[in-house]
């Protein structure tokens, strides 16, 4: 397990600022239903900070325009309140881990994770922490806290969003 030196605070403020993904997480390929996850190359103790939800800033409106024009029911925009509600839109791709990290309710064995939101140096930043302790190979879910995802639905298969 990652050494507990440093506060998960302060590791999350260091990557946040770095631009960068901490070491200890990868992407792989599912299968072509759920696609990408990330995994845990590294195990990492309850609390940890693990990545930085990172895109495009805009208003909820804007991101409302964007999701009806999209041909696909797959969204990346996290919604959050700060001084004003915002929302993150990660659709366009980059190099950044969390757009790849999958849903799963809390609750259900998968979750191991939670986004927060944390303010870094006057700035709002999404941070992911785990939630229990996490082990090597093991896939990173958080819930995405909305229930009208067309996934938790019963019987539906996802071959069909995309």
């Amino acid at each position: 397990l990652q050494s507990k030196r440093v506060s998960p605070l302060d590791d999350a403020a260091y990557w946040c600022e770095a631009g960068l993904d901490r070491d200890g997480l990868e992407s792989r390929f599912i299968d072509s239903n759920i696609g990408y996850g990330v995994f845990a190359t590294s195990a990492f103790h309850k609390g940890s900070f693990l990545l930085e939800y990172c895109g495009d800033r805009i208003t909820p409106e804007e991101a409302e325009e964007k999701e009806k024009k999209r041909k696909s029911r797959r969204s990346y925009v996290f919604y959050y309140n700060w001084n004003g509600e915002h929302a993150i839109d990660a659709t366009k791709w980059s190099d950044r881990l969390c757009r790849f990290v999958n849903d799963e309710k809390i609750g259900y064995p998968k979750n191991n994770s939670a986004m927060k939101l944390k303010v870094i140096n006057g700035y709002p930043r999404l941070c992911l922490f785990a939630t229990r302790d996490i082990n090597i190979n093991e896939e990173l879910r958080y819930d995405y806290g909305d229930n009208d995802l067309p996934w938790r639905e019963v019987g539906f298969s996802l071959y069909f969003l995309f």
